[in-house]
């Protein structure tokens, strides 16, 4: 018996041991997410100092710096009683100035006022725009908010666009696919799916616990790692997805041949034994695999794609720990309860529903996968 055997052996033996260290790390790591996962950005640099990047800082060397000469972004505003010529209007476009510069995130504003530029008002004098310089896409979220809170003051029409404004918008965008995409829609799918492999509810939640709490815990050492490194934002993305596939995939793997095992008539702690040295010697391999290659992603100098590897990478390697470690301790506890409340019409009496039997059933009547079957009896029977 090899080592991941007698891993999945010892932690079967002592499952409230491996628990509570599984239930500490799951605590700190929440408790790092929730103080300081906050550092993360949604600027894309280059971090190996390239020739474009060499050339930028000569040509900003030479020729200084003037931020009223830079425009990012673009408020407008308008009024259909009042005219740009009136106070009323240039009262109300001054608060607004005022509330973004308060928020310290812009470098410059242009009121057509100040600076006494006709071509800041509109034909009809009822809409103005004020040009804005902002640093970047987060510093944009605080100049959206108090646009949004001003706009329909008092008659006022405001609105905002531009290049970190768009940015903007397009991050808030993919946190809401992240909430509707992996976490409304991909949990319960793969509830689903799982409910119909196993034919069991509580089998089926296993996998999606394993994953659950592979992801807070990868959240919890991306918060540490932003801590030193700039992070993007999309490290989040790609850990969730990632985390929510390793997860499921994996314990879906011991899980299966846990029950087989079972069906073949081992005891509870043999059964574990040599699920740990068959399956859980596959997922060590498998997510090793996985880590390596993606370490190549690494080597792409954009924080970017560094962030997305390392959030891969994280969640990957939480995953084959927890398949290695916490899932034994799990199939320790729960024993043959890990079939419980079967699913009528889906349950089978045995190691596998009915649905998972009849596509076995179909791919073993194949002709062309006979002697890949021959060769799996062969593997099974030593």
């Amino acid at each position: 018996m090899g080592v991941t055997g007698r891993l999945a052996r010892s932690c079967s033996r002592h499952p409230w041991r491996t628990l509570a260290i599984w239930g500490a790390v799951v605590v700190l790591s929440l408790g790092a997410v929730a103080t300081l996962l906050h550092g993360l950005t949604t600027d894309a640099t280059v971090t190996n100092n390239p020739e474009s990047s060499q050339a930028s800082a000569l040509v900003g060397e030479h020729f200084p710096f003037d931020p009223n000469k830079i425009v990012t972004d673009v408020v407008v505003v308008r009024n259909e009683q009042y005219t740009a010529d009136e106070p009323q209007f240039q009262q109300f476009a001054a608060l607004l100035v005022g509330a973004m510069q308060a928020t310290h995130k812009i470098r410059a504003a242009h009121l057509w006022v100040k600076d006494r530029n006709p071509s800041l008002v509109s034909a009809d004098r009822h809409a103005v725009r004020i040009p804005l310089f902002v640093d970047g896409d987060d510093d944009a979220k605080a100049i959206v908010r108090v646009v949004e809170d001003m706009n329909r003051t008092g008659g006022f029409f405001a609105a905002i666009t531009g290049e970190h404004t768009g940015n903007n918008d397009f991050n808030s965008l993919s946190q809401h696919d992240l909430k509707s995409g992996e976490l409304q829609f991909g949990l319960p799918a793969a509830l689903i799916i799982l409910v119909l492999v196993f034919g069991s509810l509580v089998a089926g939640l296993v996998p999606l616990l394993m994953a659950i709490l592979s992801i807070g815990v990868a959240l919890g050492f991306v918060a540490l790692l932003s801590q030193a490194f700039s992070l993007s934002i999309f490290i989040v993305n790609m850990l969730t997805g990632m985390g929510l596939a390793l997860g499921v995939d994996y314990s879906l793997f011991v899980v299966s041949r846990y029950r087989e095992e079972r069906a073949r008539g081992r005891s509870k702690d043999d059964a574990i034994a040599m699920t740990g040295a068959t399956a859980s010697r596959a997922v060590l391999f498998s997510g090793t695999a996985f880590v390596v290659a993606l370490f190549g992603m690494l080597i792409v100098p954009t924080t970017i794609m560094r962030s997305l590897a390392a959030g891969a990478i994280i969640v990957g390697v939480v995953s084959v720990f927890a398949a290695l470690t916490l899932l034994p301790a799990l199939l320790g506890l729960l024993g043959d309860r890990v079939n419980a409340l079967r699913i009528p019409l889906v349950g089978g009496g045995g190691a596998e529903s009915r649905f998972s039997r009849r596509g076995r059933d179909d791919r073993r009547r194949d002709p062309r996968l006979r002697p890949a079957h021959r060769r799996e009896r062969r593997l099974d029977a030593a």
